[in-house]
Order: structure tokens, then C-alpha cells, then sequence
């Protein structure tokens, strides 16, 4: 037992596998302020959180001289992907669209206004409707997990 869970041990380290680890912050962002188009759009909630657990000190007054992340829109939406010789639709996508920019305290633009997008597809059952509303708000959660992690990964590569 211990010379298989030594072989499996020494096969990941192999082949280059590390846990991912917390968010590195550039020193240019330790402290910033987040500006939310939209003030109902969770992914500013879930950014401050996930910014402040990386270390960074948030600030929410405008007059305080601190980076700024600007997210200008946040758009989340179901389309139809496929239809049926009926005219019924078949596959949905979710599309998640974030468009952000950063600036530092002094005024430089860090990162242009630039935009993350990511989608998901499902098929849609009209026999099993209540799977097919969960599998859509599945599918939501975790695109907006994913498009954060992509914006947490892009203001970590901010030199």
C-alpha cells in the first residue's frame, strides 16, 4: 500500500501537477478600490472577497489615491443554441461577459478596458423542464466562478 501511494506521489510530482495556489497580487494593487457598473451585479462582491483574501486592503472612497478595478458591464444571458424540426429548442448557451480595466493610484491605465468571456452549453429536455432550470443555473454559477478566476489570473499578471 505504502509503495503505491509512494508511485502515485512520485508520478504527479513527475508530470508537473501542483495545487493551485491563492492569488499573488502585484504590489501595485495591495490597495484599490473595485467601481461596479452595475451595483446589484454580484461579481463585485465576489471580487472584493476574493481580492481581500489575496491580501489586497479595499477601499471604498473615491477621494482615497488607490488603484481602481472598473468593471464596466457584467452580462450574463441564456441564448438558444440549436432547434428542433418542431421549432422547440434543443441546446441553450450561457454566455458570462465581463469588460474591466485597471488603474493605479498615480493614474496609469494598468490594463485597458479589455473583456473576459466565457459560455457554456447544455441540452435542454422538455420532458425533465425542472432539470433543465437547474442545469441553467448550474451552468451560471459556474461561469461566474470561471470568468472570475480569469479576471483574479489577469490582474496577477500585472507586472
Amino acid at each position: 500500500m505504502r509503495a503505491s501511494l509512494f508511485v502515485v506521489i512520485l508520478v504527479l510530482a513527475g508530470c508537473g501537477f501542483h495545487l493551485r495556489e491563492q492569488t499573488q497580487l502585484p504590489a501595485a494593487l495591495q490597495e484599490l478600490r473595485i467601481e461596479v457598473a452595475d451595483p446589484f451585479s454580484p461579481i463585485g462582491r465576489e471580487l472584493g472577497r476574493s481580492l481581500m483574501r489575496a491580501g489586497a486592503t479595499l477601499h471604498e472612497d473615491a477621494t482615497d489615491k488607490v488603484a481602481v478595478l472598473r468593471i464596466h458591464a457584467d452580462a450574463l444571458n441564456t441564448l438558444p443554441l440549436s432547434v428542433s424540426g418542431s421549432a422547440r429548442v434543443q441546446e441553450y448557451q450561457v454566455l458570462h461577459r465581463v469588460e474591466f480595466e485597471v488603474v493605479a493610484a498615480d493614474g496609469t491605465v494598468l490594463v485597458a478596458r479589455n473583456a473576459i468571456e466565457r459560455r457554456r452549453d447544455y441540452r435542454f429536455d422538455e420532458t425533465q423542464a425542472l432539470g433543465a432550470a437547474a442545469e441553467d443555473e448550474l451552468a451560471r454559477k459556474e461561469l461566474r466562478r470561471d470568468t472570475l478566476a480569469a479576471l483574479l489570473r489577469r490582474i496577477e499578471a500585472i507586472h
